[in-house]
């Protein structure tokens, strides 16, 4: 046998031990890995990219009609001042003007730039770069305040018709952002306009809290969300440390046996906004069935309904999109996780672990075999059938009564399930994602209303154009990741 072949044995061992080793349970002192954290950066790798961080941006419209906006509508005046007072109080905001056909970055403090903005003298350019801007915000990725009336000119100084928006909006939204707009009404001469505060965010929503926060008393005089997945939600669980798993009288998990101790590998809840929970199963799955159905006899109290439940959203926002369904689906990531986690664990400390499997190339560095390397191949992941499904009636009835304000979700076996996984065993990681199956986009006249005026049409049309491209048939709006804790 070759030194080559010598190595690649010895990284292949390697790898197998080190993706073994990351599925130890972080309870045991030889334990490598903390599980839910894994389970949490397993689920941000799909959703949270490097624009996710503190840097934000902030584009300013300096042509000369803005400033009429400013005098003929105090609140949009205030809105103004405070978020350049808000967003330039730190070193993560880069702000730039928009006029004259070019973006340029404003290179100034905090005094002087908030004085530069506010200066009535500041709005005496032409022609706002606003495509310009919608593609350099896109490009970066971060989040961003666009503050303009939204009058792009063609090259003849006429005004632009077309819905040349539509496009950046879409690469937004399918980048897994949102786009809120707060409209304010002013007069330019005898003409009625809007003003619009267009603040570009992820799911975080760190700048948009930002800019309400910066409203103070004055409301604009219209708000959209545009977004294929504009929905809040809470929970009512019992506690901190257990979640919407059934539980008997006593407030014990008599169907899942999940650990709820709070402690370890155990039940996690990621908090507000991050729309995923964490359960560590403590039966095969067949067992889990028998219980549940045991619990659902007549007289059992408080009685067995849906394995998952408690989860309540509020789809009452239908700015962008009318929700007609949701559905679940079920897949088996396991191997997919293990990959992903020894890679993750493996990648915070290659040296450590390098040592400990004895993982060194030609050179004495740190090696790992690429098909243990994530970032070059992701693990198999196989869809599960006739496992799970969403409560219908559940969803149906909790919607119409609160007008989709309070709605719940609630998971429960297929009525085929016999307890065994068909694509899975009882110790694979699944993943269920509750999914918007159906949904039609809302084209109704308050477009025209918030996004139309005069002769400039085109961001209602870009915003019309958006919604009906963007079908948001499949898109995850809540995660569970159960597994057994072996």
């Amino acid at each position: 046998m070759n030194k080559k072949q010598l190595l690649g044995n010895k990284l292949l061992v390697a790898g197998m031990v080190l993706a073994s080793a990351c599925m130890t349970s972080c309870c045991g002192k030889d334990a490598k890995i903390d599980i839910p954290v894994e389970v949490k950066a397993y689920y941000d790798k799909d959703i949270v990219s490097a624009d996710e961080k503190d840097a934000v941006s902030a584009y300013f419209d300096l042509s000369n009609g803005i400033i009429e906006a400013y005098k003929t509508n105090p609140g949009a005046e205030q809105l103004m001042k405070q978020c350049v007072n808000r967003l330039t109080s730190g070193e993560n905001c880069t702000v730039y003007s928009m006029g004259d056909d070019k973006i340029e970055p404003l290179e100034l403090k905090q005094t002087a730039l908030y004085n530069k903005i506010v200066d009535a003298s500041s709005y005496s350019r032409q022609m706002a770069p606003i495509e310009k801007t919608l593609s350099q915000i896109v490009a970066e990725g971060k989040s961003a305040l666009l503050v303009t009336d939204f009058e792009e000119y063609t090259p003849d100084k006429r005004v632009q018709h077309a819905s040349f928006a539509a496009p950046y909006f879409q690469k937004w939204l399918q980048a897994n952002k949102d786009i809120t707009f707060f409209v304010f009404n002013y007069k330019e001469g005898k003409a009625d306009k809007h003003l619009y505060f267009i603040v570009f965010d992820n799911k975080q929503h760190l700048l948009l809290k930002q800019v309400r926060e910066s409203m103070g008393g004055s409301m604009p005089n219209g708000e959209f969300t545009l977004s294929p997945d504009a929905y809040s939600c809470t929970t009512k669980y019992l506690s901190a440390t257990k979640g919407g798993n059934f539980h008997d009288g006593n407030g014990d998990d008599v169907v899942t046996n999940v650990n709820e101790d709070g402690i370890g590998n155990c039940y996690t809840n990621y908090g507000e906004g991050a729309r995923m929970e964490y359960y560590p199963t403590g039966d095969i799955w067949s067992n889990i069935l028998t219980n549940a159905q045991g619990c659902a006899e007549p007289g059992y109290t408080p009685l067995f309904t849906d394995l998952l439940r408690n989860l309540f959203f509020d789809f009452s926002n239908q700015d962008s999109y009318i929700i007609k369904k949701l559905d679940v689906r079920v897949t088996n990531v396991e191997q997919d996780f293990q990959k992903f986690a020894a890679y993750n664990v493996w990648n915070k400390d290659k040296q450590e672990y390098a040592n400990i499997y004895d993982s060194f190339d030609e050179n004495g560095e740190p090696a790992l075999l690429s098909e243990h390397d994530y970032s070059k191949g992701k693990g198999a992941t196989n869809e599960i059938k006739d496992m799970f499904v969403l409560d219908q009636k559940l969803f149906e009835e909790t919607f119409s009564q609160s007008a989709g304000k309070e709605t719940e979700i609630g998971i429960n076996f297929a009525p085929v399930f016999n307890g065994t996984p068909i694509g899975a065993t009882d110790t694979d990681m699944l993943r269920i994602d509750v999914v918007i199956a159906e949904s039609e986009p809302n084209l109704s006249p308050r477009l025209d209303e918030l996004f139309t005026f005069g002769v400039n049409n085109n961001l209602k049309d870009a915003i019309a154009v958006t919604l009906q491209n963007m079908n948001p048939r499949g898109t995850v709006i809540y995660t569970y990741f159960l597994k057994m804790a072996e």
